[in-house]
């Protein structure tokens, strides 16, 4: 089977689910913006966001959240999620989707239909030539109606839903996924919560040849990790929080040099972190503080302060030594800049 490797997680004794329970970050380890990635005109991409980034073949293809084609929110068409084929440092050669010369949305719906808003990306993997790309509908950015699993067997050209889910499940930490399939034949899944970002994490995996049997309408569920008074941790368990504190935003889970490589936004902590393992259902380490949240008069992307920034999606090439990190910020007050950014710099585990 040939796949794009990725790796996260366990803690001694039950799950509390207390930050304060967590050691909070060890000395940071601090990237430097390489540059802008955002806009993209020539396709039609003004202000957008995320940037979720999957190797296929030679390039990387690079998935963005709502998208207009002016550059602050709301301004021009609207569409979400949008992708763009580029290499590892964020340079974009051509869009995803049947359109040569536009990014059009991947997806064939439309937005405020009252009953949702929007359908957000949150992470995409390659498998067998497969990509697998997972969503949140949103009805609000406070609220995610469902969750779905959709399948492009063209290069990203087309999709289809192969499987929905219910986003009250695992407690509702089961929003926002982040995806690796393994060396050891399955493809795991850490997720967390909604846009809210007042959730925890928890672990689930599927053996990776499944995928690709995945069907609309055929229910196929994910083995899932927790603790049990009498078990302890082990898979099978309901999934439990996996002891590694709350307040989780966008995630990215990748296999580095075997060490896996789980890197977040920390809502509670207005930061961009990592944590890392020797095995997916191992002892995580402490977070480590890769970019620091700011004030706007504050910031300083070169010392690694960012104001309003978010995501944090690791680029399929990085290694420990040199990675590369896709952030987004978005000044909420005037709705501009709305931007994705490549950070680049060390990853150090503690």
């Amino acid at each position: 089977m040939k796949l794009s490797p990725c790796r996260g997680a366990e803690r001694d004794g039950a799950p509390s689910g207390r930050l304060a329970d967590v050691p909070q970050s060890i000395e940071p380890t601090r990237l430097r913006k390489l540059r802008d990635i955002m806009p993209v005109t020539r396709f039609g991409v003004g202000g957008t966001d995320l940037g979720i980034a999957c190797r296929v073949g030679d390039e990387v293809l690079y998935v963005f959240g709502d998208t207009f084609e002016g550059l602050s929110i709301g301004a021009g068409e609207w569409r979400s999620p949008v992708g763009l084929f580029g290499d590892r440092n964020g340079v974009m050669s051509r869009p995803a989707g049947p359109d040569p010369a536009r990014a059009r949305q991947l997806l064939d719906y439309s937005h405020d239909t009252g009953l949702f808003t929007t359908i957000l990306p949150t992470t995409c993997i390659e498998v067998d030539g497969s990509l697998y790309l997972h969503t949140m509908t949103m009805q609000s950015l406070d609220t995610v109606v469902q969750t779905g699993l959709w399948r492009s067997d063209d290069g990203a050209a087309t999709w289809r839903e192969v499987a929905q889910y219910n986003a009250g499940h695992a407690d509702g930490a089961w929003c926002m996924w982040a995806l690796c399939p393994a060396p050891d034949g399955y493809t795991y899944n850490v997720s967390t919560g909604g846009l809210t970002r007042d959730k925890g994490l928890r672990l689930h995996r599927m053996r990776t040849e499944t995928l690709g049997t995945l069907r609309k309408g055929v229910n196929v569920e994910w083995e899932s990790w927790g603790w049990r008074q009498d078990t302890g941790w082990a898979w099978g368990n309901p999934p439990t929080d996996l002891a590694l504190g709350q307040g989780y935003g966008e995630l990215s889970l990748s296999l580095v040099e075997d060490t896996w490589v789980l890197t977040y936004f920390d809502a509670a902590g207005y930061r961009i972190a990592a944590r890392f393992a020797d095995r997916i259902d191992g002892r995580w380490s402490d977070p480590v503080t890769l970019l620091q949240g700011s004030s706007w008069q504050d910031e300083d992307h070169a010392a690694g302060r960012v104001a309003q920034l978010y995501g944090g999606y690791l680029v399929p090439g990085s290694t420990l030594d040199a990675a590369r990190l896709v952030v987004s910020q978005w000044n909420t007050a005037v709705g501009h800049p709305y931007k994705s950014m490549m950070f680049t710099g060390a990853l150090r585990r503690p």
